[in-house]
């Protein structure tokens, strides 16, 4: 019995031994988790400090994408960016830089910042589509397709391809005309050289439209698009440059004798321009 009892010392000395080696990794693994805590911040803030001094967070190349008829420089400016400055310049500011350039500049509808990379910057201009000009004493101004005149004297018109729409001082009545412009045909809508808002006593939403072969339309804003759809049959049937006026049925006269206009030379225009009228609404109903 005497013998045994030495193993027995043994085998409890053993427990208590693997107990503390127990207790040890325990307190080594707290010691590393409370570590954890406090080590991986300083390593986050670390390597943030790294970034912010470092070129990846400082934009290297920007690229100017669909700007269309807006200069480059001039969206440059308008932006105020350039190599160098910080890529958060950018992040988190997308739409008040959006709400600034368009104030700037009228023509710029929307524009979408891309990274390709860390820092090189892509940026898709989206313009509004150009209509034609307004005069405001001897300067042209660009007029948009959502009815808004830019602010942006043009110093050389592409009046050859854009007409002069004048003299709409109300913009919701220059909204309205646009819209009806751009359902014309177009090769009738490219014929079209001014269109003037040319109200009277008798006719509140009276227009002049000069074509650009030569021949003058009187017609009422509100028959625009239906009797403007019978101007190439009119006009073949003119042997002169004439005054057209479809306001109340449809008759001309040449642009000559516009001050001495006769009741004679009117009422055979007349017959001519009505008689081919009816056959385009008879061609147009098939």
């Amino acid at each position: 019995m005497k013998l045994k009892m030495p193993s027995k010392l043994s085998n409890k000395e053993s427990r208590i031994s693997d107990d503390f080696v127990e207790l040890n990794k325990q307190k080594i693994k707290n010691k590393l988790n409370s570590s954890a805590y406090i080590i991986l911040p300083i390593v986050v803030v670390l390597g943030i400090l790294i970034y912010l001094v470092s070129p990846l967070s400082k934009i290297n190349q920007i690229k100017i994408l669909g700007n269309g008829y807006v200069p480059v420089n001039e969206i440059k400016n308008d932006l105020g960016l350039s190599s160098g400055d910080s890529v958060f310049k950018i992040i988190g500011h997308k739409k008040r830089i959006n709400e600034n350039v368009s104030k700037k500049d009228h023509r710029i509808k929307n524009i979408d910042f891309h990274f390709n990379g860390f820092n090189n910057l892509s940026i898709k201009v989206t313009p509004y589509r150009e209509i034609g000009y307004e005069t405001k004493g001897k300067k042209q101004y660009l007029i948009l397709e959502n009815g808004n005149v830019t602010n942006i004297v043009v110093k050389k018109p592409k009046d050859d391809k854009m007409p002069y729409i004048v003299k709409f001082n109300d913009r919701s009545k220059l909204r309205e005309m646009i819209q009806k412009y751009l359902k014309l045909p177009k090769d009738i809508r490219d014929n079209v050289r001014v269109i003037s808002f040319s109200p009277t006593k008798v006719y509140t939403d009276e227009l002049h439209v000069y074509m650009r072969d030569g021949n003058r339309i009187i017609i009422l804003m509100s028959d625009f698009n239906k009797k403007m759809g019978f101007y190439r049959s009119i006009a073949t049937q003119l042997k002169t440059k004439s005054v057209i006026n479809l306001e109340v049925g449809a008759y001309s006269y040449p642009i000559s004798d516009q001050k001495t206009e006769t009741k004679k030379s009117t009422t055979k225009t007349t017959l001519k321009v009505n008689k081919e009228t009816k056959k385009a609404n008879t061609k147009r109903n098939q």
